[in-house]
């Protein structure tokens, strides 16, 4: 900012400040950068990160519907029913188990979405082993509308020790799917150790959907569910599946594990390919008929038939295994044999074949063979049949698996309330910030409005000093030099030196008017610089002393202010008025220069000198501190008996 000579600039304080706060406040936090305002927070978002490394540490889950079997579904209303529905499960004896899983169904194939469709808000589920319910047990009631699980993940219910033929799960308040009422099931397992004792029950549901193949009361029941295969995704094997060909000499292409002992088996798992090696496509080369088969010899003589599709072929498993119950059967030897191929290249494959005697899967890690592969350049090993591993992960057993699904659920509750938290503890530091700045804002204007006080009076002040000032000139120099030449005309006679002395009188009158237009600022004298200024006023006011001028400045910063050039003059001024009035001098040495971004004036006398200590009055040292505090800059004083210096530094801005 310029002024004009002799303006007092205005403080800039406020001026300078108001742009720092608009810019405070438009670089407000960051979203992740609110936790300096709060401690809440900061301990929120660290339990969020936790949770978060936990649930990725999970690996993501194979979500997605890969079978045109979707489940069970209630048939869709206009009206909530005045009845609340059930859906019935027969496990055709009294059976002990320990856990109950409801599996949410989801309807679109390969879910990216992971939505679950039409659960049952509300619904309790009891176990009896009376068909009418006449006595019960409750295993679980759920009321609680915002208990509806995440996604298409099962529902848990733990009922250790319970034993009952029967369950049943009554909807008190079904979902509303596009204006009507219903609900939907994929799957409703029971497990007893290792095992879902639930494969292929018997369902009781009056008013379900009958829209084959998706919505079947039989579908609740087959294994097939949007979960996939219960497995830990951690690892991913190198080969996804073993394959077996027909064969010249091989008509029915077969795979078989060899147990290495008799055991009696409750349960065969199937597990189709998910073809990750240039396609994706689960239950790829399931055979479309087969037949499993139990021996005690290798040489399958003696062998069983536990299981062979029927003449319409088995549909498609998708990612799901296909589990076969079975009863009173042992062997060594078990064998699944491919009777009709699902393509033209006449080959099925398995990721996996499992066989559990009670709740050991008694064919891990066993010897496999099969009737052979197709030549490859690098071939697939047997051992690709009892690994542990089907194509995408790691098996886990089915309660391990149900653990997983219960933590996940945890924690992605646990996320759902944090980060709710985390919103409110975000918007509650933005509030705070808010309110820092508005304080800050407050701040600044009082300090402004303080400073801009302290500048009108410090204003005031030097406009009354430049008036004594300016008055003082007048009086002692204008006025006292027009009293003698009024004295010199009233002569009666007037000589040749009178005329001189008249002559040198009006000289010094005109550069003592010249330095005062300078001081207010008049357009006449605007061009006179600072260093003529002082050459004139020391030539002016010590017209007896021997004056000498060390060093000059030859050029000063145009940007320096005229308001700093003005309070150096006048400092220069008393200082040279002091030494006319008050040291006894006979000679001054002056120094004015630049150096560097400082303006150096050095003023010496040889004069008779004082105590700095004990300043006698009216030498006006104090008016000169002020000056240079002013400036913003610095006065020292050294005086001797042989004379006094003073010196004063002051920035050039």
């Amino acid at each position: 900012m310029s002024c004009q000579r002799g303006e007092i600039p205005q403080n800039q304080s406020v001026n300078r400040l108001l742009p720092l706060l608009l810019l405070f406040s438009l670089c407000a936090p960051a979203e992740a950068e609110w936790e300096w305002l709060s401690a809440e927070l900061r301990q929120t978002d660290a339990a969020i990160n936790v949770k978060r490394a936990t649930l990725e540490a999970l690996g993501e889950p194979m979500i997605g519907q890969t079978v045109p079997e979707f489940g069970l579904q209630h048939t869709m209303l206009l009206d909530s029913p005045p009845e609340s529905p059930f859906v019935q499960l027969d496990l055709g004896d009294s059976l002990a188990f320990d856990l109950v899983a409801l599996v949410p169904a989801v309807v679109d194939f390969q879910s990216l979405t992971q939505s679950a469709y039409a659960f049952p808000p509300r619904y309790r589920l009891d176990a009896s082993d009376d068909e009418n319910f006449a006595t019960f047990t409750p295993l679980k009631v759920q009321l609680n509308e915002d208990a509806v699980p995440f996604g298409p993940a099962p529902v848990v219910v733990h009922a250790p020790g319970m034993k009952a033929r029967y369950l049943r799960l009554t909807i008190p308040t079904m979902a509303k799917v596009e204006g009507r009422w219903t609900f939907a099931l994929s799957e409703m397992m029971v497990f007893r150790g290792n095992r879902n004792i639930a494969i292929d029950a018997k369902v009781n549901h009056l008013r379900g959907t009958n829209l084959p193949p998706r919505w079947l009361a039989q579908n609740m029941t087959d294994g097939r569910t949007p979960l996939g295969p219960p497995i830990d995704r951690s690892f991913v094997p190198e080969f996804d599946a073993l394959f077996a060909i027909k064969q010249p000499d091989v008509a029915e292409p077969w795979m078989q594990v060899d147990l290495s002992a008799e055991y009696g088996i409750d349960e065969i798992r199937l597990h189709p390919l998910h073809a990750r090696q240039g396609a994706d496509v689960p239950g790829f080369r399931f055979p479309v008929k087969f037949r499993v088969e139990v021996a005690r010899t290798q040489s399958m003589q003696d062998s069983v038939t536990v299981f062979q599709s029927a003449e319409t072929g088995f549909p498609n498993p998708g990612n799901n295994p296909v589990t076969l119950p079975l009863h009173d059967v042992s062997g060594r030897f078990v064998r699944i044999t491919m009777l009709e191929s699902p393509d033209a290249f006449e080959s099925f494959a398995l990721s996996e074949l499992e066989v559990y005697s009670g709740d050991q899967n008694v064919a891990r890690g066993k010897s496999a063979t099969s009737s052979g592969d197709r030549v490859r350049e690098v071939m697939r090993p047997l051992s690709l049949l009892t690994d542990g591993h089907v194509s995408y992960g790691r098996l886990l057993e089915l309660p391990q698996w149900l653990d997983q699904w219960e933590l996940r659920q945890s924690l992605m509750r646990d996320l759902q309330t944090l980060e709710s938290r985390a919103i409110v503890l975000r918007g509650a530091a933005r509030q705070r910030f808010v309110w820092m700045v508005a304080v800050f804002a407050l701040g600044i204007v009082i300090l402004g409005f303080g400073a801009m006080l302290r500048s009108r009076r410090r204003q005031a002040r030097d406009r009354e000093q430049l008036r004594n000032q300016l008055a003082r000139d007048m009086h002692d120099e204008i006025g006292s030099n027009l009293a003698g030449i009024a004295v010199i005309s009233e002569l009666p006679e007037h000589d040749r030196e009178d005329w001189k002395e008249i002559n040198r009188i009006a000289h010094e009158t005109t550069d003592a008017m010249r330095e005062v237009l300078w001081l207010v600022g008049a357009r006449q004298e605007s061009g006179i610089d600072l260093m003529e200024q002082l050459q004139r006023v020391a030539k002016r006011l010590l017209p007896n002393h021997e004056v000498r001028w060390k060093v000059t400045a030859s050029e000063l910063p145009t940007a320096w202010r005229e308001e700093s050039r003005r309070q150096v003059f006048l400092f220069f001024k008393e200082s040279i008025t002091n030494i006319l009035r008050h040291a006894k001098a006979t000679q001054v040495e002056l120094s004015a220069q630049a150096v560097g971004a400082t303006f150096e004036l050095v003023i010496q006398d040889n004069g008779k000198g004082f105590d700095p200590a004990n300043v006698p009055a009216g030498v006006g040292l104090s008016s000169l501190r002020e000056r240079a505090k002013q400036l913003g800059g610095t006065f020292q004083i050294h005086s001797t008996h042989q004379g006094t210096t003073l010196t004063l530094q002051c920035p050039l801005r």
